[in-house]
Protein backbone atom coordinates (compact mmCIF):
# COMPACT_ATOMS: atom_id res chain seq x y z
CA UNK A 1 0.00 0.00 0.00
CA UNK A 2 2.72 2.45 -0.61
CA UNK A 3 0.51 5.16 -2.87
CA UNK A 4 -2.12 4.36 -0.17
CA UNK A 5 0.40 4.80 2.80
CA UNK A 6 0.87 8.89 1.76
CA UNK A 7 -2.74 10.08 1.15
CA UNK A 8 -4.36 7.50 3.62
CA UNK A 9 -5.04 8.16 7.41
CA UNK A 10 -6.53 5.52 9.81
CA UNK A 11 -9.03 6.45 12.13
CA UNK A 12 -9.12 2.93 13.56
CA UNK A 13 -6.17 0.67 13.13
CA UNK A 14 -7.48 -1.48 9.76
CA UNK A 15 -6.05 -4.49 11.29
CA UNK A 16 -7.43 -4.91 14.28
CA UNK A 17 -11.56 -4.55 12.75
CA UNK A 18 -11.69 -8.01 12.39
CA UNK A 19 -14.80 -8.16 10.62
CA UNK A 20 -16.75 -11.34 9.61
CA UNK A 21 -16.08 -12.16 5.39
CA UNK A 22 -17.29 -8.48 5.42
CA UNK A 23 -19.45 -6.75 2.20
CA UNK A 24 -18.36 -3.72 1.16
CA UNK A 25 -20.83 -0.98 0.16
CA UNK A 26 -19.84 1.49 -1.96
CA UNK A 27 -21.67 4.84 -3.03
CA UNK A 28 -20.11 7.10 -5.30
CA UNK A 29 -22.18 10.45 -5.71
CA UNK A 30 -21.47 12.81 -8.70
CA UNK A 31 -23.26 11.88 -12.13
CA UNK A 32 -23.92 8.03 -11.26
CA UNK A 33 -26.13 9.57 -8.07
CA UNK A 34 -29.64 10.66 -9.40
CA UNK A 35 -31.89 11.44 -6.36
CA UNK A 36 -28.83 10.77 -4.22
CA UNK A 37 -30.16 6.80 -4.20
CA UNK A 38 -26.21 5.72 -3.87
CA UNK A 39 -24.51 7.97 -1.24
CA UNK A 40 -28.07 8.43 0.37
CA UNK A 41 -27.95 4.79 1.25
CA UNK A 42 -24.73 4.19 2.58
CA UNK A 43 -25.60 7.55 4.34
CA UNK A 44 -28.73 5.25 5.25
CA UNK A 45 -26.61 2.75 6.80
CA UNK A 46 -23.85 4.85 8.14
CA UNK A 47 -26.81 6.61 10.79
CA UNK A 48 -28.96 3.50 11.17
CA UNK A 49 -26.45 0.62 12.13
CA UNK A 50 -23.15 1.39 14.75
CA UNK A 51 -20.72 2.57 12.03
CA UNK A 52 -17.51 3.17 13.14
CA UNK A 53 -15.66 5.57 10.85
CA UNK A 54 -12.15 4.17 10.63
CA UNK A 55 -10.17 6.04 7.48
CA UNK A 56 -10.58 8.88 5.49
CA UNK A 57 -8.64 9.97 2.07
CA UNK A 58 -6.98 13.20 1.22
CA UNK A 59 -9.16 14.23 -1.48
CA UNK A 60 -5.73 16.96 -3.00
CA UNK A 61 -4.74 14.55 -5.21
CA UNK A 62 -8.01 13.07 -6.44
CA UNK A 63 -10.23 16.01 -7.03
CA UNK A 64 -10.31 19.11 -8.94
CA UNK A 65 -11.95 21.69 -6.74
CA UNK A 66 -12.98 23.84 -9.16
CA UNK A 67 -15.38 20.85 -10.67
CA UNK A 68 -16.11 19.08 -7.00
CA UNK A 69 -16.14 22.16 -4.70
CA UNK A 70 -15.67 22.65 -1.27
CA UNK A 71 -18.44 23.73 0.92
CA UNK A 72 -18.26 26.64 3.49
CA UNK A 73 -19.68 26.37 7.24
CA UNK A 74 -19.73 28.75 9.53
CA UNK A 75 -18.78 27.04 12.94
CA UNK A 76 -19.46 30.53 15.14
CA UNK A 77 -19.81 33.70 14.47
CA UNK A 78 -17.31 35.59 12.49
CA UNK A 79 -15.55 32.35 11.16
CA UNK A 80 -16.12 30.66 7.93
CA UNK A 81 -14.12 27.44 7.42
CA UNK A 82 -13.79 25.30 3.88
CA UNK A 83 -14.98 21.83 4.10
CA UNK A 84 -13.69 19.56 1.91
CA UNK A 85 -15.07 16.75 -0.16
CA UNK A 86 -15.16 13.63 2.10
CA UNK A 87 -13.79 10.30 0.98
CA UNK A 88 -14.60 8.15 4.17
CA UNK A 89 -14.86 4.61 5.14
CA UNK A 90 -16.72 2.93 7.46
CA UNK A 91 -16.97 -0.70 9.12
CA UNK A 92 -20.17 -2.38 10.82
CA UNK A 93 -20.10 -5.16 13.27
CA UNK A 94 -23.26 -6.63 12.50
CA UNK A 95 -25.76 -9.56 14.54
CA UNK A 96 -23.69 -12.57 14.72
CA UNK A 97 -27.12 -14.16 12.90
CA UNK A 98 -25.95 -11.86 9.87
CA UNK A 99 -24.03 -13.64 7.63
CA UNK A 100 -21.58 -10.66 7.14
CA UNK A 101 -20.30 -7.24 8.56
CA UNK A 102 -20.24 -4.39 6.48
CA UNK A 103 -17.65 -1.81 4.99
CA UNK A 104 -19.32 1.47 3.75
CA UNK A 105 -17.43 3.71 1.74
CA UNK A 106 -18.80 6.97 0.09
CA UNK A 107 -17.12 9.51 -1.99
CA UNK A 108 -17.75 11.95 -4.19
CA UNK A 109 -17.05 10.81 -7.77
CA UNK A 110 -12.99 11.57 -8.13
CA UNK A 111 -11.82 14.06 -10.94
CA UNK A 112 -8.78 12.75 -11.18
CA UNK A 113 -5.99 9.92 -11.36
CA UNK A 114 -8.88 7.09 -11.32
CA UNK A 115 -6.46 3.98 -11.60
CA UNK A 116 -4.32 5.94 -8.28
CA UNK A 117 -7.52 6.18 -6.74
CA UNK A 118 -9.19 3.08 -7.37
CA UNK A 119 -6.10 1.11 -6.04
CA UNK A 120 -6.17 2.81 -2.71
CA UNK A 121 -9.70 2.03 -2.44
CA UNK A 122 -9.44 -1.26 -3.23
CA UNK A 123 -6.18 -1.92 -1.10
CA UNK A 124 -8.22 -0.78 2.07
CA UNK A 125 -11.05 -3.25 1.19
CA UNK A 126 -8.65 -6.23 0.93
CA UNK A 127 -6.88 -5.00 4.17
CA UNK A 128 -9.96 -5.44 5.70
CA UNK A 129 -10.93 -8.78 4.12
CA UNK A 130 -13.80 -7.84 1.93
CA UNK A 131 -14.93 -10.81 0.68
CA UNK A 132 -17.38 -9.35 -1.86
CA UNK A 133 -17.65 -5.85 -3.32
CA UNK A 134 -21.33 -3.62 -4.08
CA UNK A 135 -21.12 -0.74 -5.94
CA UNK A 136 -24.45 1.24 -5.91
CA UNK A 137 -25.77 3.66 -8.73
CA UNK A 138 -28.81 5.80 -10.85
CA UNK A 139 -29.83 7.97 -13.30
CA UNK A 140 -32.03 10.42 -14.14
CA UNK A 141 -34.96 8.43 -16.11
CA UNK A 142 -38.62 9.22 -17.50
CA UNK A 143 -40.23 7.04 -14.47
CA UNK A 144 -43.08 7.60 -12.31
CA UNK A 145 -41.66 8.68 -8.52
CA UNK A 146 -44.20 5.90 -7.24
CA UNK A 147 -42.81 2.97 -9.71
CA UNK A 148 -41.26 0.08 -8.60
CA UNK A 149 -37.27 1.69 -8.96
CA UNK A 150 -35.92 -0.57 -11.85
CA UNK A 151 -32.93 -2.80 -10.95
CA UNK A 152 -29.84 -2.78 -13.55
CA UNK A 153 -26.73 -4.15 -12.91
CA UNK A 154 -23.38 -6.36 -13.82
CA UNK A 155 -20.58 -8.74 -11.35
CA UNK A 156 -17.51 -9.99 -12.21
CA UNK A 157 -17.71 -13.70 -11.02
CA UNK A 158 -20.03 -16.37 -12.74
CA UNK A 159 -21.80 -16.80 -9.59
CA UNK A 160 -22.79 -13.46 -8.68
CA UNK A 161 -23.63 -12.97 -12.28
CA UNK A 162 -25.95 -16.18 -11.57
CA UNK A 163 -27.67 -14.52 -8.67
CA UNK A 164 -28.46 -11.53 -10.69
CA UNK A 165 -30.01 -13.67 -13.65
CA UNK A 166 -32.16 -15.26 -11.12
CA UNK A 167 -33.59 -12.15 -10.56
CA UNK A 168 -33.44 -10.57 -13.96
CA UNK A 169 -31.45 -8.00 -13.63
CA UNK A 170 -29.19 -7.06 -16.55
CA UNK A 171 -26.63 -4.63 -17.84
CA UNK A 172 -27.77 -4.05 -21.76
CA UNK A 173 -25.09 -3.18 -24.10
CA UNK A 174 -24.54 -0.09 -23.43
CA UNK A 175 -20.79 1.91 -24.54
CA UNK A 176 -20.03 5.34 -24.14
CA UNK A 177 -19.00 7.99 -21.42
CA UNK A 178 -18.78 5.51 -18.62
CA UNK A 179 -18.39 6.40 -14.28
CA UNK A 180 -15.61 5.28 -11.27
CA UNK A 181 -17.48 2.32 -10.48
CA UNK A 182 -17.19 0.75 -14.22
CA UNK A 183 -13.28 1.34 -13.32
CA UNK A 184 -13.48 0.39 -9.91
CA UNK A 185 -15.03 -2.93 -10.39
CA UNK A 186 -13.05 -3.68 -13.60
CA UNK A 187 -10.02 -2.77 -11.04
CA UNK A 188 -11.59 -5.76 -8.70
CA UNK A 189 -12.38 -8.18 -11.04
CA UNK A 190 -8.26 -7.82 -11.94
CA UNK A 191 -7.28 -8.81 -8.07
CA UNK A 192 -9.78 -11.56 -7.92
CA UNK A 193 -11.98 -9.69 -5.93
CA UNK A 194 -15.65 -10.78 -6.42
CA UNK A 195 -17.77 -7.53 -7.22
CA UNK A 196 -20.98 -6.89 -9.15
CA UNK A 197 -23.04 -3.52 -9.04
CA UNK A 198 -26.70 -2.33 -8.78
CA UNK A 199 -27.85 0.76 -10.52
CA UNK A 200 -31.63 2.20 -10.31
CA UNK A 201 -33.52 5.16 -11.98
CA UNK A 202 -34.80 8.53 -10.43
CA UNK A 203 -37.08 10.72 -12.11
CA UNK A 204 -36.16 12.96 -14.37
CA UNK A 205 -38.50 15.65 -12.99
CA UNK A 206 -37.31 15.07 -9.32
CA UNK A 207 -33.80 16.56 -10.75
CA UNK A 208 -31.08 17.50 -7.51
CA UNK A 209 -33.77 15.77 -4.89
CA UNK A 210 -32.90 13.04 -3.02
CA UNK A 211 -34.93 10.12 -3.60
CA UNK A 212 -35.22 7.77 -0.77
CA UNK A 213 -37.66 4.65 -2.70
CA UNK A 214 -34.29 4.80 -5.22
CA UNK A 215 -32.17 3.78 -1.85
CA UNK A 216 -34.41 1.54 -0.38
CA UNK A 217 -34.29 -0.16 -3.35
CA UNK A 218 -31.26 -0.46 -4.07
CA UNK A 219 -30.39 -1.42 -0.37
CA UNK A 220 -32.84 -4.02 -0.56
CA UNK A 221 -31.51 -6.06 -3.52
CA UNK A 222 -27.58 -5.82 -2.03
CA UNK A 223 -29.31 -7.34 0.92
CA UNK A 224 -30.95 -9.90 -0.66
CA UNK A 225 -28.23 -11.19 -2.68
CA UNK A 226 -25.43 -10.50 0.05
CA UNK A 227 -27.81 -12.64 2.33
CA UNK A 228 -27.99 -9.55 4.66
CA UNK A 229 -31.56 -7.57 6.31
CA UNK A 230 -30.99 -4.29 6.57
CA UNK A 231 -33.45 -2.57 8.93
CA UNK A 232 -34.80 -0.09 6.53
CA UNK A 233 -38.58 0.86 7.93
CA UNK A 234 -37.35 4.55 8.24
CA UNK A 235 -36.50 4.40 4.76
CA UNK A 236 -39.51 3.43 3.44
CA UNK A 237 -41.46 4.83 5.89
CA UNK A 238 -39.82 8.36 4.24
CA UNK A 239 -40.34 7.27 1.05
CA UNK A 240 -43.96 6.99 1.46
CA UNK A 241 -44.08 10.56 3.25
CA UNK A 242 -41.75 11.81 0.39
CA UNK A 243 -44.18 10.10 -2.35
CA UNK A 244 -47.44 11.73 -0.51
CA UNK A 245 -46.26 15.22 -0.16
CA UNK A 246 -45.06 15.15 -4.12
CA UNK A 247 -48.60 14.04 -4.79
CA UNK A 248 -49.75 16.63 -2.77
CA UNK A 249 -47.83 19.49 -4.62
CA UNK A 250 -48.80 18.03 -8.21
CA UNK A 251 -52.65 17.56 -7.47
CA UNK A 252 -52.24 21.58 -7.17
CA UNK A 253 -50.73 21.69 -10.64
CA UNK A 254 -52.86 19.53 -13.43
CA UNK A 255 -51.34 20.18 -16.07
CA UNK A 256 -47.94 18.79 -14.44
CA UNK A 257 -49.70 16.35 -13.00
CA UNK A 258 -51.26 15.03 -16.21
CA UNK A 259 -47.58 14.69 -17.60
CA UNK A 260 -46.29 12.75 -14.84
CA UNK A 261 -49.25 10.16 -14.81
CA UNK A 262 -48.09 9.29 -18.50
CA UNK A 263 -45.34 8.18 -17.04
CA UNK A 264 -44.41 4.24 -16.07
CA UNK A 265 -45.66 2.96 -12.83
CA UNK A 266 -43.83 -0.62 -13.27
CA UNK A 267 -40.12 -1.32 -13.81
CA UNK A 268 -41.45 -3.38 -16.46
CA UNK A 269 -42.57 -0.61 -18.27
CA UNK A 270 -39.39 1.38 -18.38
CA UNK A 271 -37.07 1.89 -21.06
CA UNK A 272 -34.28 -0.94 -20.81
CA UNK A 273 -30.60 1.06 -20.33
CA UNK A 274 -27.31 0.27 -18.75
CA UNK A 275 -26.13 1.12 -15.57
CA UNK A 276 -24.52 4.59 -16.88
CA UNK A 277 -26.47 5.20 -19.77
CA UNK A 278 -27.97 9.00 -19.07
CA UNK A 279 -31.23 9.76 -19.58
CA UNK A 280 -32.87 12.82 -21.19
CA UNK A 281 -36.20 14.03 -19.40
CA UNK A 282 -39.06 12.88 -21.61
CA UNK A 283 -40.58 15.44 -24.53
CA UNK A 284 -43.94 15.76 -22.55
CA UNK A 285 -42.37 16.83 -19.16
CA UNK A 286 -42.56 20.48 -18.65
CA UNK A 287 -38.80 21.84 -18.23
CA UNK A 288 -39.67 25.38 -16.25
CA UNK A 289 -36.75 25.84 -14.29
CA UNK A 290 -39.41 27.59 -11.76
CA UNK A 291 -41.42 24.39 -11.80
CA UNK A 292 -38.85 22.36 -10.93
CA UNK A 293 -37.14 24.62 -8.45
CA UNK A 294 -40.63 24.97 -6.75
CA UNK A 295 -40.77 21.60 -6.11
CA UNK A 296 -37.05 21.54 -4.98
CA UNK A 297 -37.99 24.31 -2.11
CA UNK A 298 -40.77 22.26 -1.23
CA UNK A 299 -39.06 19.02 -0.95
CA UNK A 300 -36.37 20.44 1.10
CA UNK A 301 -38.91 22.51 3.71
CA UNK A 302 -40.49 18.88 4.21
CA UNK A 303 -37.23 17.34 4.78
CA UNK A 304 -36.46 20.28 7.06
CA UNK A 305 -39.61 19.76 8.61
CA UNK A 306 -38.96 16.14 9.34
CA UNK A 307 -36.05 16.64 10.89
CA UNK A 308 -33.75 15.65 8.45
CA UNK A 309 -30.44 17.11 6.86
CA UNK A 310 -31.01 19.43 4.05
CA UNK A 311 -27.35 18.96 3.06
CA UNK A 312 -26.06 16.54 0.20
Amino acid sequence: MAESSEYLREIESLEAQELRRPLAIVGFGGWIDAGYAATGAVRYLVDHLEASRIAELDPEPFYAFTDTRPRVSHPSPGRREPVWPKVEWFAVHMPEDQAHDLVLFTAPEPNLRWRGFTTVVLDVFQKLGTDTLVSFGAVLAPVHHRATPPMRGWATTDNLRSLLRRRQIGSGRYEGPTGITTVLLAAARDRGLPAFSLSTSSPSYLTDMPNPRASAALLRMAGEIGTIQFPLSDLDAESLVVAERIDQFLAERPELKEAVDRLPYTAEETPASSEYEPSEPPAELPSSAAVLQDLEDFLRNLRRDNGGSTDN
